[in-house]
């Protein structure tokens, strides 16, 4: 696809997945945009790019952050004048049954899969609907169809959680040109999968 002069937001783009979203878009001629966690990530997505690193550019943000994830939208927007894809793939992966896992479990699948999600769109949307133009791409699970999920409740109910998310979110947003679209992969063979497994 051709997505010269257009600009993306990439969560988890330093990722296993992410970093490759992110690449492809970029050799596709978009200018991207990529809140990161750690510098290592940061500096090897940036090596990866090589000559199309000129169109990436990055901040560490603390998606846990609503004042961190403004700020890293507000210099997107000032420095691009426009956002025209969100694309959603941080998230993480944590076993447990329903009634095993505890609070904190509960609280760090929801922050990271689902909350991460709504802090971004908070800012981005209003953007979108500016322009009347969006794209939003979202990443939730294969596991979670046909109610699965015994053993990863915690995981699969976060997961369940951004399918809705992105079912509301292409009714409200679809008079202004907006789309939102969430993907469902099956377990991914990335280092960070392999060692929560």
């Amino acid at each position: 696809m051709d997505f010269k002069d257009q600009v993306a937001v990439i969560t988890g783009g330093t990722g296993a997945l992410g970093s490759a979203v992110t690449l492809d878009m970029l050799k596709n001629g978009a200018h991207v945009a990529v809140p990161y966690h750690g510098e290592k990530g940061w500096d090897s997505l940036k090596a990866s790019a090589g000559e199309y690193a000129v169109r990436l550019t990055g901040e560490p943000v603390d998606l846990n952050s609503p004042a961190e994830v403004d700020r890293f939208v507000a210099n997107v927007l000032e420095g691009y004048g426009h956002v025209d894809f969100l694309v959603c793939v941080a998230g993480g992966f944590a076993a447990g049954k329903s009634f095993e896992a505890d609070d904190s479990a509960w609280e760090q699948m929801l922050n990271l899969n689902l909350m991460s999600i709504v802090r971004m769109l908070r800012p981005v949307v209003p953007a979108m609907v500016r322009r009347n133009f969006g794209r939003i791409v979202t990443i939730s699970s294969g596991a979670i169809l046909k109610g699965g999920g015994a053993g990863i409740a915690p995981y699969a109910v976060s997961k369940g959680a951004v399918l809705q998310l992105t079912e509301i979110l292409a009714q409200e947003l679809e008079k202004y040109d907006i789309r939102a679209h969430c993907v469902m992969p099956g377990t991914m063979d990335t280092e960070a999968n392999r060692k929560s497994m």
